[in-house]
């Protein structure tokens, strides 16, 4: 083995590791980003010896994806940012996106087979989850836990996720993995939807909607589809009715109290805000539709309606923190407009499409990272539906590094042909 083989190996090794504690961890997300810069300077660096053609074709082809997907987002914002004449500082967050071209190169070319890795940083992040869950709900008393982040939707949404990558592992990898390996995913399951529940988050439960992507529509028995889901369904009503703490842990009883206030025209509550600042958003849309308003105007934008009345006068008083619409989708539309969502559908399905190539694979390894990826673009969807993630610095770190993570992981093995060592 060469010795630039052994330190692209050893940098790849570093980058799964980063992404399993950046979940449960957030501190990791610096780190991360750090490894990410280290790979892109490598990529430039190396990039004539070792260019993508020599990869192979499918190399070259998630360069090139995830150039038009992630490049696409940061022109997006590039593009509404000199338009408006705003802090070029916006570039920020979607240069991340950039970074993680260089993630991508770098595994392809260390062509780093071992998910055991990764299943380990997902045990030590559960656990680490958990322990902190625990330590704040139950000695320091926290209604909603937070973990290490800074609002409890984050901490919520994050071991969602990473309990979605567990259950995939399981399902596709199962038969052929060591008693340790699935010991290790049994454990840390539950661990993770302790977490979640104990951040009092509702969105986070949208991430489990993303084990969608373990079916495959076009074979799937619908009479065992629909039995199942009926069998789901009624026993999550019992679950409901007999532990009804859990719809106030779930804050479903909130959210029913929310629409009712909604409806006497009282938009004091959290859906109440997010349906005002939506409204907001498509003001904004409407009076630059083409690029938006540009990142930086969300707020003065907001002030500017409360005052002429176009949403509810007095509702944000004293609040200071409304600088994204609280939806993807709708921030998207206010401040980088038609072109910053088109961008938006672009890194969501160019990806998706790309990995479900791979996830046919012959190979249960590949097209467990694959459904990994495709279960991260699915749930950061859902999560967009009431956040404006790519506005969160640890999303931003998450994401392009996962995404260009497992898409390079997916490839390797589909390459090899044969299974790495998550044997063990």
């Amino acid at each position: 083995m060469t010795q630039d083989f052994k330190s692209a190996e050893y940098a790849s090794a570093a980058l799964l590791i980063a992404l399993g504690g950046i979940l449960a961890t957030p501190l990791a997300a610096g780190p991360l980003v750090l490894l990410a810069l280290i790979a892109t300077i490598m990529m430039l660096a190396r990039g004539r010896r070792n260019g993508m053609q020599r990869l192979g074709e499918q190399t070259v082809a998630g360069r090139n994806m995830l150039m038009m997907a992630f490049g696409g987002w940061f022109l997006a914002e590039f593009i509404s940012t000199a338009v408006n004449n705003q802090h070029w500082q916006n570039l920020d967050y979607p240069l991340r996106f950039l970074l993680a071209i260089g993630v991508f190169w770098i595994i392809r070319n260390s062509a780093l087979r071992r998910i055991n890795f990764f299943i380990y940083a997902i045990a030590a992040s559960a656990i680490a989850a958990g322990a902190m869950s625990y330590y704040q709900h139950y000695v320091q008393g926290m209604d909603r836990v937070l973990g290490w982040t800074n609002i409890p939707i984050y901490f919520g949404n994050l071991s969602v996720l990473l309990c979605v990558f567990a259950v995939i592992v399981l399902a596709v990898m199962r038969q052929g993995m060591s008693k340790r390996m699935r010991g290790l995913l049994f454990f840390a399951i539950p661990l993770l939807v302790a977490a979640a529940f104990l951040s009092g988050s509702r969105s986070s439960w949208l991430g489990m909607l993303a084990l969608l992507v373990l079916v495959d529509w076009r074979r799937a028995n619908y009479v065992r589809l629909l039995g199942g889901g009926l069998i789901v369904a009624t026993g999550l009503a019992v679950l409901f009715a007999l532990m009804p703490e859990l719809t106030t842990r779930l804050r479903l009883a909130e959210a029913t109290h929310d629409f009712q206030r909604i409806l006497d025209g009282n938009f004091a509550s959290s859906i109440g805000y997010r349906l005002q600042m939506w409204w907001a958003a498509l003001m904004m849309f409407w009076s630059s539709p083409l690029i938006g308003i540009g990142s930086n105007e969300f707020q003065g934008a907001m002030a500017n309606l409360m005052a002429t009345g176009t949403i509810e006068p007095g509702l944000f008083r004293g609040e200071t923190n409304f600088n994204q619409a609280h939806s993807e989708i709708m921030d998207v539309l206010a401040t980088k407009g038609v072109v910053g969502l088109s961008a938006y559908i672009a890194l969501l399905v160019l990806p998706y499409r790309f990995l479900g190539a791979i996830s046919k694979s012959p190979v249960a390894e590949a097209r467990a990272f694959a459904l990994m990826g495709q279960a991260t673009l699915i749930a950061f969807l859902l999560y967009g539906l009431t956040l404006a993630t790519f506005k969160v610095q640890i999303y931003c770190a998450v994401f392009p590094a996962a995404v260009a993570i497992f898409t390079a992981m997916a490839l390797n093995y589909a390459d090899s042909g044969k299974a790495g060592d998550s044997h063990d």
